[in-house]
């Protein structure tokens, strides 16, 4: 039997989802534009305003706010489940066979597909004062610096620092309208 997810009309949510096995995938564009494509699509899709993010090499955390019909449930089961057949597609274009093994391997031990990007579920948190909002968007922009990824948050172009400090929409839009 699965757990029934608590989800709160109207209430913010603090995503984390996870690469399986916490594979680095994640690390080059051409595996990463399929995230912010999809992310793009889908939060139209299922009307969720995306406030926050940041796509690191194996986990990715969201701040969203479902406005729509549909649950986060649905946004983050078909956020992964279009993602993780490109991203295998992507893999086989690349001929990665490391990965494409990974991918397999992953699908054989869960047994529920025949290739596996990302873990089971995700982990969420629902947001309940701004001051909770702004330390989850902090805590997501600093993200690559805990990681020694980078030293400056500007110089990560994987994340919506970008986009609140420099208005940079470039790579997907983030919805302000909350601050």
């Amino acid at each position: 039997m699965s757990k029934k997810r608590l989800e709160i009309e109207g209430h913010i949510y603090y995503i984390t989802t996870v690469v399986y096995n916490f594979l680095p995938v994640l690390t080059t564009p051409s595996f990463v534009l399929p995230v912010l494509d999809s992310l793009n699509f889908y939060k139209f899709k299922h009307k969720v305003k995306l406030l926050g993010y940041v796509i690191m090499p194996d986990h990715l955390h969201l701040l969203i706010w479902p406005f729509g019909e549909s649950s986060i449930s649905d946004f983050m089961r078909d956020l992964k489940k279009f993602t993780a057949s490109r991203i295998v597609r992507q893999a086989e274009v690349e001929n990665r066979q490391d990965l494409l093994a990974a991918f397999a391997q992953a699908g054989q031990e869960t047994g529920r597909s025949e290739n596996k990007v990302w873990q089971d579920s995700f982990w969420d948190k629902i947001i309940y004062t701004e001051k909770f909002l702004r330390q989850k968007l902090n805590y997501i922009h600093r993200n690559p610096i805990r990681a020694g990824l980078i030293d400056d948050l500007g110089d990560y172009p994987y994340s919506s620092y970008r986009n609140y400090v420099h208005d940079d929409q470039t790579l997907i839009e983030i919805d302000r309208e909350w601050s």
